[in-house]
């Protein structure tokens, strides 16, 4: 009964975020007409699409080489082939549900290559530490270079009406949840004996050494410099598939690599709220940027289209594959 329980609740889950991104997706795409749209993919040069498509692949490469150099700190050697499948089939898994595809890349290497799966999420949470900082770097670096566009923008869409009524901090809901939260630790404080002595309480001790033990691998990098260079890399490629596309699309061509940079930094923010593969999430941001660098609302659209649908497709494609070759280059184990 629990398990159908739990299988329901993801259902549900999946069908919350699905609804969420279609909902956002149909009300940037509001006032335009699907056929134009569609007749509008033509304005495009796909040379420069399919060379996005290329070097979107080279940064998945150099993703999959920064995550193993994090599992060999902590003295795990995952074959590079795995790793790089591992890191395909995550794209793919997160188009099933938000945040899914973290679970799967570590459940891939768990399987194939048995690196304890806590261990490896340890390193997972390093590495999604380390692409904030470096977003958070990249949207300073737009906001220092065109302060008054954006923090315009920004200050219009964050204000709220009747601030007061709406604080957060005095938010009923918010208050619940700390309680609960204070309750909880107190009843741990009272009851820290028995606790301790339970075997589930051991394991959970167990796994959470494993899991600190991935997170203090950022501390035991051989070579971090590489592992600079790498996420330097990561994004240098992130920022070509943008502009790349940005090229491809006549009314777009002329924009500096700088607006490339300004849609790459509030894309990723958009990628970042959970939804299905940023669905509608993603499109809402690009199309805001862009039209405040005086693109207009149907060529805003039309470039986050083709900009969010060409990788969806291609990172499918791939991560589909990947599924398949798994097994493949893995004979001895099966991966269900």
């Amino acid at each position: 009964m629990a398990k159908y329980k739990k299988l329901i609740l993801n259902i549900l889950k999946y069908l919350l975020f699905l609804s969420v991104g279609i909902g956002l997706f149909l009300w940037v795409y509001r006032d335009q007409d699907m056929n134009s749209l569609w007749a509008g993919l033509s304005e495009f040069h796909y040379g420069w699409i399919i060379a996005s498509l290329g070097i979107a692949l080279l940064s998945h490469f150099l993703r999959a080489l920064r995550w193993r150099m994090l599992l060999d700190s902590i003295g795990y050697k995952p074959g590079v082939l795995n790793v790089f499948l591992s890191i395909l089939v995550m794209y793919l898994a997160n188009f099933a549900a938000p945040r899914m595809g973290e679970v799967t890349r570590c459940g891939i290497l768990t399987r194939y290559e048995k690196i304890p799966f806590t261990a490896q999420l340890g390193t997972v949470v390093i590495e999604r530490m380390v692409d904030v900082v470096i977003l958070l770097l990249i949207i300073i670096c737009v906001l220092l270079f065109d302060w008054n566009v954006l923090t315009d923008y920004l200050s219009d869409k964050m204000s709220v009406r009747d601030s007061g009524k709406y604080s957060f901090l005095t938010s009923w809901w918010f208050l619940s949840v700390a309680g609960l939260f204070v309750f909880l630790g107190i009843l741990a404080v009272v009851f820290r004996r028995t606790l301790l002595k339970a075997s589930i309480t051991r394991k959970i001790v167990s796994y959470f050494e494993k899991f600190v033990e991935g997170l203090k691998s950022i501390l035991h990098l051989k070579k971090p410099l590489i592992f600079i260079l790498l996420t330097i890399g990561i994004y240098a490629c992130y920022f070509m598939m943008t502009w790349f596309v940005m090229i491809a699309f006549t009314p777009t061509m002329h924009l500096s690599p700088f607006v490339a940079l300004a849609v790459l930094a509030m894309g990723s923010v958009g990628m970042v709220i959970p939804s299905l593969g940023g669905i509608g999430t993603y499109h809402s941001f690009v199309v805001a940027t862009l039209k405040l660098y005086g693109t207009s609302a149907y060529n805003s659209t039309l470039l986050a289209f083709v900009l969010h649908g060409s990788t969806s497709v291609f990172l499918i494609f791939i991560g589909a594959i990947a599924l398949i070759i798994l097994p493949v280059v893995n004979p001895s184990r099966k991966l269900f």
